[in-house]
């Protein structure tokens, strides 16, 4: 998180791409905002199934970049996250699939018709986030599980991705038909701009939190991961008690003819992305504080800076295992691919000048 931000505020970009530096939460934010903002403007102008793809895939592209530039594993692991990645998509479409087939009706959760349908809100508000749940934390907690990557910080990246890949995945199904037959798909340009809204930021939102919350605690703090213990059992229970609010709201708001139920949908979604923003933030916090205070306990990290370094983000020396920047308060974590290379460059022209 960007130390120039309180902890309990809503801020997407730092809470979901922890170690983004102070700069480049301001490049993200623009991209995401111009991610949300294509999509929203297609659905005002007609275009649905443009849309809903670039909606869908959103928060996905910008978390997958945000992978690339951090380079947290040194490029070797990156390929089996991105693996894990596509199988939550995979996975959310599948499982998106199954319950429309159980439904026997069409993907789309229904605006306008009259009455309560019962079984769709159970099927779409209960079934479908309880899912999502179980099935997108396979691939996060068995990375979690691996030496390299049982750090806490890690346990959040895997879970935001997974989340964000698998509502990513039950989007794209769950609006199929508009892709195959837009004109057909009927509503006014506010309900789908609403929809679309929710889907490309309200949605990747809650389902990356969610999943990010109960993968940190699977992971804990220090060297080893918790594992399946007490903490773990609560962060689980929130996340699922926060993705069942937002699903049978969002399902319900959808039973409410046209526009009216799809904005009451984004405005329940917006709440509850807002709730998992500050949970996320503070268990991050948590877990950076203890992680000091072990530093300080003489307990060794694999994140310690190590000879000569530089902050990421001030740019200034850093100080000899230190975990933070002592002159801007950065993690020494956050920092680029681009800055990486520059310091290697600069403390190393030689290695430098051989590597290429």
């Amino acid at each position: 998180m960007c130390p120039r931000e309180r902890v309990r505020s809503i801020h997407v970009v730092s809470t979901l791409l922890p170690l983004t530096t102070a700069k480049g939460v301001s490049a993200y934010r623009l991209a995401l905002a111009v991610a949300v903002a294509i999509p929203v403007a297609a659905a005002g102008l007609g275009w649905l199934p443009s849309a809903v793809v670039v909606a869908a895939l959103a928060v996905l592209a910008v978390a997958t970049i945000y992978l690339y530039d951090v380079n947290e594993w040194d490029d070797q692991p990156v390929p089996v996250v991105l693996a894990a990645m596509a199988a939550s998509l995979l996975l959310g479409a599948v499982t998106t699939a199954l319950i429309d087939g159980a439904l026997d009706g069409p993907g789309i959760v229904g605006f306008g018709r009259t009455g309560i349908d019962g079984r769709s809100v159970m099927m779409h508000g209960v079934v479908a986030p309880l899912a999502a749940v179980g099935l997108g934390l396979a691939g996060p907690l068995w990375l979690a599980a691996r030496p390299r990557f049982d750090d806490m910080i890690d346990g959040v990246t895997f879970g935001v991705v997974s989340g964000t890949a698998y509502a990513a995945g039950e989007t794209l199904l769950l609006y199929r038909e508009v892709l195959a037959d837009a004109p057909s798909s009927g509503g006014s340009a506010a309900l789908w701009m609403s929809i679309v809204a929710n889907a490309a930021i309200v949605k990747p939102v809650v389902y990356g939190a969610a999943l990010g919350v109960a993968a940190a605690a699977f992971s804990g703090i220090g060297a080893g991961y918790e594992g399946f213990g007490r903490h773990f059992g609560r962060a689980l229970a929130g996340a699922a008690i926060a993705m069942l609010a937002y699903g049978v709201g969002v399902a319900l708001a959808g039973e409410i003819d046209g526009s009216v139920g799809s904005a009451l949908g984004l405005a329940w979604g917006l709440v509850v992305a807002g709730g998992l923003i500050v949970i996320l933030r503070t268990r991050i916090h948590q877990g950076i504080l203890e992680a000091a205070l072990n530093a300080a306990q003489g307990k060794p990290s694999r994140h310690e800076a190590r000879g000569e370094a530089f902050c990421g983000e001030c740019d200034l020396p850093l100080v000899p295992l230190a975990l933070f920047c002592s002159g801007c308060g950065t993690s020494v974590r956050a920092t680029s691919k681009r800055r990486q290379h520059f310091n290697v460059k600069r403390t190393n022209p030689s290695a430098s000048r051989a590597r290429a």
